[in-house]
């Protein structure tokens, strides 16, 4: 008679039980890994389109400005920017509104995924930004994004200088 070869009962239920163990420790690390890097990812973004608008304006020697929009073709004048945003030369009319007739649209940018929530700190609802790189907005404008089911430090702060210098503050504890 041949000898069988294999695992017995009693060894795939302990390796199946140490395995349980292994994920139960590393799932949540892995979900805060995640959302660390949707917030990351999501932030950059927003700061990638507010350089991209200073650098604009610079080279245009004209108005250019950022804005919410929930339709990606006019600003929607709302604090929740989650909507998605979108960059355009501001030639005329009224400053932080797009006026298809004289304005110039630079870029889109759509919507968060994620149910992220996105929201301007800031009194006005754009940021415009001067010839010379400056923000026209009276005060410094400030931006704070978060994920949902956010575990930790994980809330990012944007703020924008009168200058049109764009940082990321630290951290700061979850909703």
């Amino acid at each position: 008679m041949k000898k069988q070869s294999g695992f017995s009962l009693i060894e795939l239920l302990i390796t199946l039980a140490v395995a349980a163990i292994i994920m139960s420790v590393g799932v949540p690390s892995f979900r805060s890994m995640i959302q660390n890097n949707r917030a990351a990812t999501q932030t950059n973004q927003l700061v990638t389109a507010f350089n991209t608008a200073r650098s604009e304006s610079v080279k245009r020697g004209d108005d250019v400005t950022v804005c919410a929009s929930a339709d990606q073709a006019t600003c929607s004048a709302s604090s929740n920017w989650a909507t998605g945003w979108i960059l355009f030369a501001d030639a005329g009319g009224t400053a932080g509104v797009f006026d298809a007739g004289t304005d110039t649209l630079i870029k889109v940018w759509p919507a968060l995924g994620g149910n992220t929530v996105l929201t301007s700190t800031s009194a006005d609802p754009f940021v415009q930004y001067e010839g010379n790189g400056r923000i026209t907005n009276a005060a410094q404008a400030g931006f704070t994004l978060s994920v949902p089911g956010c575990t930790g430090n994980h809330v990012r702060n944007i703020q924008i200088s009168i200058q049109g210098r764009i940082r990321q503050l630290p951290r700061t504890a979850c909703p």
